[in-house]
């Protein structure tokens, strides 16, 4: 039975103005929830996918996010994970008046600032910025307490200077009510488990306690996407990682992915991903090899 998580409260130890742990489980117990704090999350071990408000994508080991106050996410291992390895992640939770209720408002802060307003939609890093800010954050589990406040500035300070980052969420969407997050559980899952089949939008409407127009307008409203869109972006994350993992042809790809023709695939593809797949696949291919050579 799915958990019913809503506003997460984080308790500090004592003596701590903001909390910095690992977490180790053979599951993630949080599915879609949010909390006041901001959350730094770096993947320590495992994979699957990310939902950060309106954005859904793969996340492996080294994936590096900030996650603004209030932002609904969930980091949902994949089945396969389970068997291989136990989801890890190093958590990094602050409030913005953890060190004072002014600080932030220093002059010195201001890029810090303006960078945590933008956090609001999530951010993730890549390149050499996450492989910087990676071993900082595993250089704080080790620190005293002087030491993690000033590295905790430290990593802010990179984070807010970094060139490479992507923007996750579209819009900024809040947690609403303990239904709410319950209802969107429920959506997620489905989805998940469902999406190399038909999706019946009367059943997930049913799960929800909606009528299917119902069901679309609130989905709608809670994401900014429609449910088809939702769907179709689930299917396209399959089957990039499909064109970049194995050898399957275009076509088995379509069909193992979800969709139901061709034409459809590719037209859904070349939207997400601004090429069609074999250029996707081809680009992948030489990213590799690039990489190799590197």
């Amino acid at each position: 039975m799915l958990k019913k998580p809503l506003l997460q409260k984080l308790p500090l130890t004592f003596g701590s103005s903001f909390l910095i742990d690992r977490f180790e489980s053979p599951y993630f117990e949080t599915p879609w929830h949010y909390h006041q704090a901001i959350e730094i999350v770096l993947c320590d071990g495992g994979f699957g996918k990310k939902f950060v408000g309106n954005h859904v994508s793969d996340y492996a080991e080294g994936d590096l996010a900030i996650l603004g106050s209030n932002l609904p996410h969930w980091y949902r291992a994949d089945d396969a994970c389970y068997q291989q390895q136990k989801p890890a992640s190093i958590v990094i939770h602050f409030l913005d008046d953890c060190f004072g209720k002014d600080f932030f408002e220093l002059a010195e802060m201001t890029e810090i600032k303006r960078f945590l307003e933008t956090a609001k939609l999530g951010i993730e890093f890549y390149g050499e910025s996450r492989a910087r800010i990676q071993e900082k954050i595993q250089n704080l589990l080790k620190a005293d307490k002087v030491a993690r406040m000033l590295g905790l500035i430290e990593i802010l300070h990179l984070m807010s200077c970094s060139k490479e980052y992507q923007i996750l969420s579209e819009n900024a969407i809040v947690g609403v009510s303990k239904k709410d997050s319950e209802r969107m559980n429920e959506v997620f899952d489905y989805v998940l488990k469902n999406f190399k089949n038909d999706i019946n939008l009367s059943e997930i409407a049913n799960k929800t306690r909606f009528s299917e127009a119902a069901f679309c307008r609130y989905f709608k409203l809670r994401t900014q996407k429609t449910f088809v869109e939702f769907v179709n972006e689930i299917r396209i994350e399959y089957a990039c990682k499909l064109l970049a993992e194995n050898d399957l042809n275009i076509l088995e790809i379509c069909y193992e992915s979800g969709f139901k023709n061709l034409s459809n695939f590719n037209r859904q593809f070349r939207k997400y991903t601004n090429n069609n797949p074999k250029t996707y696949r081809q680009l992948q291919i030489h990213q590799k090899q690039f990489q190799l050579l590197d």
